[in-house]
């Protein structure tokens, strides 16, 4: 899931970062509401979590400006204002939650766990993807081919993901950048090279047809064998 952000306490924008990092969530952050806006408006992010006091623009009018705009993206606002007319301006405002800071890092979890499993339809969504001998379990973040549990880091699970979702289809250097490292600029195509070759040899290896193609001069196609 790729989340903004938008927080401008030092401390506690640190406690988020490191609480969503460890659960794996790909994250961006603006430490006003000018900028968060600016991001917001600019990029495609699965949940934004905003303060709602920042310098430059409180969190009430950014998310005025988002639903302004159209941009339909789920916003758990994050408040130490806790009065009972604070959070109905903000749900009014166009917010989907509200928690109150300092907030529990479980209930905060689990708030965005619901709006997440809202915007995608929830427990309609597969946990299971499949194709030839191969199964990954979304849900576990595990991976077998013929029945053989494969150790698989969380980046190379990602990646594989993304190839079974495509099955079939090529999917380019610049498409596995954005969607398994987030268009990261510490990263370039020899780092896609480098993780499909851990994934051929995990997930290929030993077997007597290959999974996991190279379509020259393009990107890659994962594809039952014949």
């Amino acid at each position: 899931m790729k989340i903004l952000l938008i927080q401008s306490d030092p401390d506690y924008l640190d406690f988020l970062h490191r609480t969503l990092v460890e659960r794996q969530y790909t994250m961006k952050v603006a430490t006003d509401g000018y900028t968060g806006l600016a991001m917001a408006l600019h990029a495609r992010f699965d949940l934004i979590l905003l303060d709602t006091q920042l310098p430059r623009m409180d969190g009430f009018d950014v998310i005025r400006r988002l639903r302004q705009e159209n941009d339909s993206t789920p916003v758990l606002l994050l408040s130490g204002l806790n009065d009972p007319s604070d959070k109905a301006k903000g749900l009014y405002a166009g917010a989907d939650d509200y928690v109150g800071q300092p907030c529990d890092p479980d209930e905060l979890l689990a708030r965005i766990y619901a709006l997440h499993r809202r915007r995608t339809g929830g427990f309609n969504s597969p946990t299971i993807l499949s194709i030839d001998n191969l199964e990954l379990n979304v849900a576990e973040k595990v991976a077998y081919r013929a029945n053989k549990r494969i150790s698989l880091t969380a980046r190379e699970f990602q990646l594989l993901a993304f190839l079974v979702e495509n099955a079939g289809r090529v999917v380019s250097k610049a498409q596995i950048l954005e969607k398994v490292w987030d268009n990261n600029t510490a990263c370039n195509t020899n780092k896609v090279e480098v993780y499909i070759n851990f994934l051929r040899k995990k997930i290929d290896r030993g077997f007597d047809h290959k999974l996991i193609h190279t379509a020259m001069g393009v990107g890659y196609l994962l594809k039952a064998g014949l």
